[in-house]
């Protein structure tokens, strides 16, 4: 498997919109200088490795015009997120919440989480921390 870059983070409401047109979709939420939200952006470039099928993104809230925007695109959808909630992953159905996961973690944990709801990934993800998250 090849190393992926991590995630460059999208816009928040053309990000929801590209992954609400999708049957299933993992949206990731995160916040600027927060070590974890960084992290994140590297474990989903794996996990996009691992379920090449599921379409994801990454947006950082960044700035009132962010989290005002909260409003409009992410509560319809039944994703409610607060600054002590992220990181935080949602998988989406159809546009909706379907699950939630707050906190980051590794690719390998975050893949286990989407294997209770998607079943076992397309290439499997080995070990505890990936290679692409070392760096």
């Amino acid at each position: 498997m090849s190393e992926p870059s991590p995630l460059s983070p999208e816009r928040l409401g053309s990000l929801v919109a590209r992954l609400a047109a999708e049957p299933v979709a993992l949206l990731g939420l995160g916040i600027p200088r927060c070590p974890a939200s960084e992290l994140l952006a590297a474990s989903l470039a794996e996990v996009a490795l691992a379920r090449p099928s599921i379409p994801l993104g990454y947006a950082l809230l960044s700035g009132p015009g962010d989290w005002a925007l909260r409003q409009e695109v992410l509560w319809p959808r039944g994703i409610q997120v607060s600054r002590s909630s992220v990181p935080a992953l949602c998988l989406l159905r159809s546009g909706r919440a379907g699950a939630r996961r707050f906190g980051g973690g590794p690719a390998t944990a975050i893949d286990g989480w989407l294997s209770e709801h998607l079943g076992p990934a397309e290439r499997p993800l080995g070990g505890e921390v990936t290679d692409g998250e070392w760096r």
